[in-house]
């Protein structure tokens, strides 16, 4: 996730939007209900930050470099 050698946070959003997604679908999974309790704890957090980082102009930068 670097353009040569300055870090690009166009890949850390994408990225950070997958992994939210996928802990989203786990927590779904009837197998997982053993780890819908933590994995929904994680989500909270995450969405906390995600909604931060939402509400920036960070976004819209980091797509246009």
């Amino acid at each position: 996730m670097s353009k040569e050698k300055t870090p690009v946070l166009a890949g850390v959003i994408p990225t950070f939007e997958h992994f939210m997604s996928s802990w989203e679908t786990l927590a779904r999974v009837r197998g997982n209900r053993h780890l819908k309790d933590v994995l929904e704890t994680g989500l909270e957090f995450t969405k906390k930050y995600y909604n931060k980082m939402d509400n920036t102009n960070a976004f819209v930068i980091a797509m246009c470099g």
